[in-house]
């Protein structure tokens, strides 16, 4: 298992940054790993609703099933995988700051699913590694999401 933290500040209202990140049609729009997102639930956005997740891996497609297991609006989001090859948990929250909003990720996934992700070499790498290298694809993302709300005000 491996941890890491991370966070980024984005100038725009934590309303607009939560808005923006709790909606899963728009993970494709910053996450680069994303292809698309489908709800596959009855509900709306809240605890317990579920979405397939698409995405384009190191060693090709891959799908997982993701639930909404927290969801305090303007406030925390937080997501856990159910189902495919990268078992993770992604806790992010949304502290206004100055003018904007400061994003916190806490993270936590599974070694076995980021080894078939980034491929069988990579089981000779020490979870320390492991992790900073998920962090800076993660790192990457977040950068996105900031150029891209910032652009939009």
């Amino acid at each position: 298992m491996i941890r890491f933290e991370t966070s980024i500040v984005i100038d725009r209202p934590s309303e607009d940054v939560f808005r923006f990140v709790a909606d899963s049609r728009n993970n494709a729009l910053w996450n680069s790993a994303v292809v698309d997102v489908t709800r596959i639930s009855d509900e709306r956005e809240r605890v317990g609703s579920k979405y397939l997740m698409r995405r384009n891996l190191t060693k090709g497609p891959a799908k997982n099933i993701y639930e909404i297991i927290e969801y305090d609006p303007n406030s925390k989001f937080s997501i856990k995988t159910i189902s495919g090859p990268t078992p993770f948990v992604y806790r992010y929250s949304f502290e206004p700051k100055d003018r904007g909003t400061k994003l916190e990720l806490s993270a936590e996934a599974e070694t076995r699913g980021l080894i078939e992700e980034l491929g069988s070499a990579s089981r000779l790498l020490p979870d320390w590694i492991l992790a900073r290298l998920v962090k800076r694809g993660v790192d990457a993302n977040l950068r996105t999401l900031k150029d891209l709300l910032e652009r939009r005000s």
